[in-house]
């Protein structure tokens, strides 16, 4: 092969990914079949001097997957995430950030608007439920035609008198039925927060992945053009170019299924927030922020204090104390006062009269609603310690997934990451020198790829357990 005199050089990649290609190189000795040991079809290894390859060969192990640029992964957990495919220093945050997503959904979300008509409804029992009755009045004429005579004439206004305090009663049973409706909407609110953070801390990750498939294939593109043309200068052999052909492809088809995956997520979000579709905007947050560790008795202990779930059962047992003295008042009989005054048509002479009746409760006392009424004291105070239990043991379950993702991911960021990235580096300049070969420092790099998406993965994780805490732990299938 004739020699090839050196001259520029070609910047390609990010930070310490970046590699250079010599546009124009010495020659390159390449060793024929019969220099080589006998190589079987299944075992086909093309044995080219590393130096020589070293643009190639390294510009593929960047398109293969990529993600390890240096500088934008560092940005994944250092500063807020976006999807934008411009480098991370000149990324304006601008875009949907958690809390604009949250208060879309408690502006829109059918749930919570369900959840406040109840509360409406319940209120408006309320103030009925203190009303007194209606008087009644009424006309009545007796013995018309009895002698010629037109007859008797009277008007009447009558009365039924609760007693007992018994309208009071009856508003606070309803009183506590609305409280308990406020606690159920608090309840649906953190319902809708949870489901949109779990679903918000998803589709960042998803966003992360599709930027950096979208990098990843730029580089692919890139390492195959790098490859052909050293193929067309005949420095490497046409398995160099298949192989950066098949990473190239591959890396579309990551690309492909990484912006597929994003929809489904932002399609998942939106449906989270009730909303039809998300804004355009790209997803701005930071996965990692606010991941600390906290005590388990201090988030029982806050936990038990405030959760709605807890109101709402308490409001069910008063509403269940003051229905068994309502229950208990209503044996006493309401009291029905009646007057008239009317006018004889035959004798022109005018009439009063006064009436009062009262039900006499000698089979009917009530006792069954005064026995219902006890039976539901017993069933929500119950219905309490039930919803405590339930509270401590979903906070178990997600305490101890946030504890473990938390630890995944600190181990991973602070330990494996770093290790991983020194690895790569001193390999690269291994590969650089001659010292490896290429598949090595491909594993290397591939190693570093899945180390980044572990760490994302260990976030989200731990994002979504804390989503659940910080929900109060409101079940999220309500």
């Amino acid at each position: 092969m004739s020699s090839i005199p050196r001259a520029g050089i070609e910047q390609v990649g990010f930070d310490e990914f970046s590699l250079t290609r010599e546009t124009k190189r010495e020659a390159v000795a390449v060793k024929t079949p019969e220099e080589l040991n006998p190589i079987s079809d299944n075992d086909l290894t093309l044995i080219v001097e590393p130096q020589t390859l070293r643009d190639a060969m390294a510009l593929e192990a960047s398109a293969n997957e990529l993600e390890s640029s240096q500088s934008l992964m560092q940005n994944e957990f250092s500063g807020p995430l976006s999807a934008a495919s411009t480098p991370a220093d000149s990324v304006q945050q601008t875009g949907l950030t958690l809390s604009s997503v949250e208060a879309m959904a408690l502006g829109s979300h059918p749930a919570i608007a369900e959840a406040r008509a109840r509360v409406a409804f319940s209120t408006g029992q309320a103030v009925q439920a203190g009303l007194p009755f209606n008087p009644v009045l009424q006309y009545q004429s007796d013995e018309i035609g009895n002698e010629s005579s037109s007859g008797m004439h009277s008007v009447q206004l009558s009365q039924q008198f609760v007693t007992a305090n018994k309208l009071e009663i009856a508003q606070q049973v309803q009183a506590h039925e609305a409280e308990r409706r406020r606690s159920q909407l608090r309840m649906a609110e953190l319902r809708v927060l949870t489901n949109v953070r779990s679903a918000f801390a998803a589709a960042i990750v998803a966003q992360r992945r599709a930027q950096i498939a979208n990098q990843i294939v730029d580089l692919a593109e890139k390492s195959l053009n790098s490859v052909q043309d050293l193929l067309d200068a005949q420095e490497v052999s046409r398995v160099v170019w298949l192989q950066a052909t098949v990473e190239a492809e591959q890396a579309r088809i990551t690309a492909e299924n990484a912006a597929t995956q994003l929809r489904a997520n932002r399609g998942v979000l939106a449906a989270a927030a009730g909303l039809q579709t998300l804004p355009p905007d790209a997803l701005v947050g930071d996965i990692g922020e606010g991941l600390v560790k906290t005590p388990w008795e201090t988030l029982l202990a806050e936990i038990t204090a405030t959760s709605p779930e807890i109101t709402a059962a308490g409001s069910a047992l008063e509403r269940a104390r003051w229905s068994l003295r309502l229950a208990c008042a209503q044996v006493t009989p309401n009291i029905t006062g009646q007057i008239g005054v009317g006018v004889d048509a035959s004798t022109d002479d005018t009439f009063a009269s006064v009436g009062v009746s009262v039900p006499l409760p000698l089979w009917n006392r009530n006792q069954g609603n005064i026995r219902s009424a006890r039976a539901s004291i017993a069933e929500a105070s119950a219905a309490i310690d039930r919803t405590r239990l339930s509270l401590e043991g979903r906070l178990a379950s997600a305490a101890g997934r946030y504890q473990v993702a938390l630890e995944r991911y600190r181990r991973l960021n602070e330990n494996v990451l770093p290790t991983s990235e020194e690895t790569y580096q001193l390999s690269q300049r291994a590969f650089e020198a001659g010292e490896t070969d290429y598949i090595q420092l491909l594993t290397i790099q591939r190693t570093l790829f899945n180390t980044r998406l572990s760490v994302l993965e260990a976030a989200a994780e731990a994002r979504q357990a804390a989503a659940e805490i910080e929900g109060l732990l409101v079940t999220l299938d309500g």
